[in-house]
């Protein structure tokens, strides 16, 4: 390896950990859950109380919990467990899917917003 493909890695390196703690230190702290079933809204609950919530649907059922600002899926009766297993969210824009049960958890901001995205 030449001296020049190592100074590419570094400073590809460089840009990559730079960026990724741009968006980091960007994300704000959500305020509400949202949790959705095959793209109907079933309920919006508030980070800041502690509470379990239980969704039943035909395809099965899911224990939503949130506790001390974070939110995470205490339990569902589907075959994988990967929403189970999912770590806790917290940030706006953050997101647990259920596919088995077409659920849908997300982080939403404190305050509304005029827009979903930028793209330039």
């Amino acid at each position: 390896m030449k001296k020049a493909d190592k100074i590419l890695i570094l400073v590809l390196l460089l840009a990559a950990v730079g960026f990724a703690l741009f968006f980091f230190l960007q994300a704000e702290k959500g305020g509400i859950v949202r949790v959705t079933v095959d793209g109907e809204v079933k309920v919006e609950l508030p980070l800041s109380e502690d509470t379990l919530y239980n969704i039943e649907t035909k395809y099965g059922y899911n224990i939503i919990q949130v506790k001390d600002g974070y939110v995470s899926i205490h339990e569902a009766d589907c075959r994988d467990q990967i929403c189970v297993e999912h770590r806790k969210i917290h940030l706006t824009g953050e997101t647990i899917v259920c596919l088995p049960h077409k659920l849908v958890v997300e982080i939403l901001g404190e305050k509304e917003t005029e827009y979903d995205a930028v793209v330039r």
